[in-house]
């Protein structure tokens, strides 16, 4: 499979994993809340930093997505977070990320989500991108909020991809429709 393309954003670069990384997504997602938000495994062992580089980003190529490393351009070659395309399938995606705990703040995430999501709809003929965010998660449900999401609604038990089943509040951003010409 093809590496993703670098895409960049007004605080954000966005390439391809690289084996080196392996450290610093090992050193975040340590962090209680990617552990108590997202479904990498806990507790979180430099294996799991190898296996994500191995066989997850080579899954969701395979699935129709891409997973994207985020580095802030104002500190370039740094790991501040993960983004993913995931599962595109009949016009529909979903996004999942996770941000570094000494990233947040910054706009990294935001920007880098707007910069997913344009590619995607121009790109990936999705039509329908959402986010799966827990109900606890103010920060993410912020996010969403700035980067043009609408809240639709709770699912109370939705499937997740390690196989739990997790209350999210789902979150959607459709792209626009193309201009008629009269």
């Amino acid at each position: 499979m093809a590496d993703p393309p670098v895409l960049v954003g007004t605080r954000t670069r966005l390439r391809s994993w690289r084996r080196d990384d392996a450290e610093a997504i090992f050193r975040a997602c340590q962090d209680p809340e990617i552990q108590r938000f997202t479904t990498v495994p806990s507790p979180y062992r430099r294996e799991d930093a190898d296996w994500f580089l191995a066989h997850h980003v080579h899954d969701v190529a395979a699935e129709g997505g891409a997973s994207f490393c985020v580095e802030g351009l104002d500190v370039p070659g740094t790991v501040a977070a993960s983004m993913a395309l995931l599962h595109v399938r009949d016009g529909l995606g979903e996004i999942g990320y996770w941000c570094a705990p000494w990233a947040r703040g910054r706009g990294y995430v935001t920007d880098a989500l707007d910069v997913v999501v344009t590619w995607a709809f121009a790109q990936r003929a999705v039509g329908r991108l959402e986010l799966l965010i827990d109900p606890g998660n103010a920060e993410s449900r912020a996010v969403a909020r700035r980067a043009g999401f609408a809240e639709e609604h709770l699912d109370p038990a939705h499937p997740m991809r390690d196989g739990s089943l997790r209350a999210v509040l789902v979150h959607a951003r459709h792209a626009r429709p193309e201009a008629h010409v009269t």
